[in-house]
């Protein structure tokens, strides 16, 4: 049986790729590699690729790390955002629409997402209402900046400063998550 730090070490590395590359572009060699072990003992140690995604979802909702007291949560959560696209670290935004999609179950696949991802949301910005309206608002747009920033190549460096993103696409959140509550 293998150390636990070699099913930790297959663990990290499909999350790692899975959020870079997407589940279809990822393989199990890639995996192993990444891992420093062979593909056999990848299957071995998890059952199948969809058993490795599932232990490895690349896309737990980063909505609740520590933003800090310093700016509005708005500005707080495209920073994360940004923060993670400049250092090239996954974006679990970016790749949970194609996580979905590439789904044996897409139904539940979409309902367990949006269950974690508004929930998450909704407790950072402190929507209490019933349809959390402002919670699918705020995912709406920042699965839009994660997706345009990283599969679009949208808002980069060479055509937009850093802080001055934060700030523009910052304040559009912030008037979401400071607005009324629906029905």
């Amino acid at each position: 049986m293998s150390s636990p730090s070699t099913r930790d070490a297959v663990i990290a590395a499909a999350r790692d790729l899975f959020a870079r590359r997407g589940y279809t572009a990822t393989t199990i060699k890639d995996i192993a590699a990444a891992a420093g072990c062979s593909p056999a003992l990848v299957m071995k140690l998890m059952g199948s690729k969809a058993g490795l995604l599932a232990a490895a979802d690349p896309s737990e909702p980063t909505i609740t790390d520590e933003l800090g007291a310093r700016e509005p949560v708005g500005h707080g959560l495209v920073r994360r955002l940004v923060e993670r696209r400049d250092t090239d670290a996954p974006e679990p935004l970016a790749t949970v629409l194609l996580l979905i999609h590439e789904s044996e179950d897409r139904e539940a696949a979409r309902a367990d997402y949006h269950q974690r991802y508004v929930a998450a949301i909704a407790d950072r910005i402190g929507d209490t209402s019933a349809s959390k309206v402002r919670s699918q608002l705020v995912l709406a747009v920042l699965l839009g900046l994660a997706g345009g920033t990283r599969t679009m190549g949208l808002l980069g460096t060479d055509v937009i400063e850093r802080e001055e993103l934060i700030e523009r696409y910052g304040a559009l959140v912030q008037a979401i998550v400071d607005g009324a509550d629906g029905p």
